[in-house]
């Protein structure tokens, strides 16, 4: 029985590293993450927005636009062009000169070698 419950155990825990993390802006944006060596990725999903907590009309970003995130908190979108992003008590923002891409109250684990808090 031990045996048992020690490999549904497993199963669960593969199954939920397996899960696509993904972020909400403040927009309604659904985006997708992925760490790679570089920073991070982050990459627009098609969404109503509305659906999940902005308005329609007034979404910064369209379906498959990526955001790229260093470990050096510099960050670059085709988009918008290079910006920089920074965590804060209440999620982490992604800055554009006067666009700012917000994700409150989600926290993006990436390991960088500076200190990315605004």
């Amino acid at each position: 029985m031990l045996r048992v419950f020690g490999g549904v155990l497993s199963m669960v825990a593969s199954m939920a590293a397996a899960q696509d993390l993904r972020f909400v802006s403040t927009d309604g944006d659904l985006f997708a993450f992925e760490e790679n060596r570089h920073g991070a990725v982050l990459t627009a999903l098609p969404s109503d927005g509305a659906a999940i907590i902005g308005t329609p009309g007034q979404r910064l970003t369209r379906s498959g636009d990526i955001v790229y995130l260093g470990r050096s908190c510099d960050a670059f979108s085709e988009r918008f062009g290079g910006g920089s992003w920074r965590w804060t008590d209440g999620g982490f923002i992604v800055f554009f000169g006067a666009t700012r891409l917000s994700f409150p109250g989600q926290v993006i684990d990436l390991q960088t070698g500076q200190n990315c808090r605004q």
